[in-house]
């Protein structure tokens, strides 16, 4: 404090003489020696600084941190877009670690450990696809009798690409995958058909295709597999006629391996009357088409939009928001639309099941408002645990092969087994 004080009346002193030196010589020279004075004024207030810190330095440790703070937030959110960043880069790609068990496409990555019920035999008469029958001949539906039964069996589809080509080639087909050891298949169809039936010897498409059907190729591989093509001539029918055949024999073939267990036509009076075609968008209902990345797939059609707001668990603001705005991806990954895009493939939707499973891997963020419960498999003695009913039920849909949710509540509420096997329990 006196050091304070003596050097404040110093510099009033020098002040003055410098003055007084101004007032009889010249004026330069008092702004010169003002400028000094204030550099020593300068420097006099640094050093005290410096020993304030040397007194206090718990009080300058809170004074850095705070300014810390003030500075970081900027940085903050720069360092949180890296990490948005890494979290994109982290999706399933062909460079990944989890790409390397596709590499010998045609043994498979190998047979899960546990096999779920859906593969085993289901006892029922082959066809002449190899692919059992679902059901006796009697309970059968009729085939459509417009149509000829034009098809081939391609034994070791895998080394035979050349047969698949030929027959392919101008005509329009339903093709059938077959698992001869169980009867088991997967029906699909396309227009397209040469790159459609290839494009399931792709590393790249087993890998990145979440559906049950192709999933189970890449898991069993080409080995055992027998692929049926029933092609009509691409002149004398439609796309259309296409998909009423491949509808009819997902109805009468044991095909497990198909998630959805009907395909979509617009309405029509002829067509609608026929057993095994799902007619879907009746009265006033508007379906929502939801597309990937790719804008010529389409995906999962929800019926209406109170089905979309149930099934994917999305909000009525943000379907508003981003409905038919080609350039608003939910999550950078979906897109839905009200009108189907032109020269849309509809051959490979998804399953309810599979949709959420993709959703919950790009957006793995648990639920807000979750209900966990525990599910205990009593045959195998394993116990998991799912952050909601829902969850479990595609768990046991897995396995199954099929699982009502409304069932599977009423028997947790009554604490007694799902199937004589599941067991659920609120976390």
């Amino acid at each position: 404090m006196l050091y304070n004080l003596i050097y404040k009346k110093g510099q009033f002193i020098l002040l003055i003489v410098y003055a007084v030196m101004a007032y009889d010589f010249d004026f330069i020279l008092f702004i010169l020696g003002l400028i000094i004075l204030l550099g020593l004024n300068l420097t006099h207030k640094q050093s005290s600084y410096k020993n304030l810190i040397m007194k206090h330095p718990k009080k300058n440790e809170s004074n850095v941190r705070s300014q810390k703070r003030c500075f970081s937030t900027s940085n903050r959110s720069r360092v949180n877009k890296i990490e948005d960043n890494s979290k994109k880069s982290s999706r399933k790609t062909l460079k990944s670690p989890q790409a390397r068990p596709y590499e010998d496409l045609y043994k498979g990555r190998g047979k899960p450990e546990y096999e779920p019920e859906w593969v085993k035999d289901n006892g029922m008469e082959r066809s002449p696809f190899g692919a059992s029958w679902a059901e006796n001949e009697k309970d059968r539906l009729p085939f459509p009798s417009k149509y000829p039964l034009n098809y081939k069996n391609i034994k070791d589809p895998y080394n035979n690409r050349e047969s698949i080509k030929e027959i392919c080639k101008g005509n329009r087909v339903v093709y059938i995958w077959t698992y001869i050891p169980t009867g088991i298949c997967l029906v699909g169809s396309s227009s397209n058909s040469v790159e459609r039936v290839l494009s399931y010897f792709e590393k790249k498409y087993l890998f990145l295709d979440f559906r049950k059907g192709v999933q189970f190729l890449a898991d069993y591989g080409f080995e055992n597999i027998q692929l049926t093509l029933i092609y009509l001539d691409n002149q004398k029918f439609t796309m259309r006629d296409i998909k009423i055949l491949e509808a009819y024999y997902i109805n009468v073939l044991n095909s497990s391996l198909n998630s959805q267990k009907s395909v979509y036509l617009p309405e029509e009076p002829i067509e609608s009357v026929l057993p095994f075609i799902k007619v879907s968008n009746r009265d006033t209902a508007v379906p929502i088409f939801l597309y990937g990345p790719d804008l010529s797939r389409v995906i999962y059609i929800f019926s209406s939009k109170t089905s979309l707001y149930n099934d994917f668990g999305i909000h009525h603001v943000t379907i508003d928001r981003i409905l038919d705005n080609l350039q608003l991806k939910l999550f950078d990954y979906f897109t839905f639309t009200s009108k189907i895009l032109e020269g849309s493939d509809l051959d490979n939707l998804l399953s309810l099941n599979e949709l959420i499973k993709l959703k919950d891997s790009i957006n793995p963020k648990k639920p807000s408002r979750s209900n966990p419960v525990i599910l205990i498999d009593r045959v195998q003695d394993i116990e998991k645990n799912f952050y909601s009913l829902r969850q479990a039920a595609f768990y046991i849909e897995d396995i199954e092969g099929v699982c009502d949710l409304g069932t599977l509540r009423k028997h947790m509420k009554k604490n007694i087994l799902y199937k004589n096997r599941w067991e659920v329990i609120k976390a």
